[in-house]
């Protein structure tokens, strides 16, 4: 897994699991295989879902404000993510 795969902001589906077909953001990383997503809905910042990276599929678009909020050691909150993660959805 390259270093780049697993960027705070980047956009994930789900191809795995009951919750396959949903968009999340990435979040933070448990170890090499296992990530932290969100998507400031069902699966919120403060409880991130802890998802298999071979269960996902990962797109080239990362989160302008997420990236740069995580960057900055500042919070990131569920309405930052909800409107992230919709306007890149809009682009897939």
């Amino acid at each position: 897994m390259s270093e780049n795969v697993v960027q705070i902001g980047r956009l994930v589906c789900s191809m795995q699991g009951r919750d396959s077909g949903r968009y999340y953001l990435v979040v933070g990383s448990v170890n090499d295989t296992r990530i932290l997503l969100t998507d400031g809905e069902v699966r919120k910042v403060e409880n991130p879902k802890i998802k298999n990276v071979k269960h996902l599929k990962f797109y080239d678009m990362i989160a302008g404000e997420v990236f740069n909020k995580a960057t900055n050691g500042k919070r990131i909150t569920n309405v930052d993510v909800r409107k992230e993660l919709k306007s890149l959805i809009e682009q897939v």
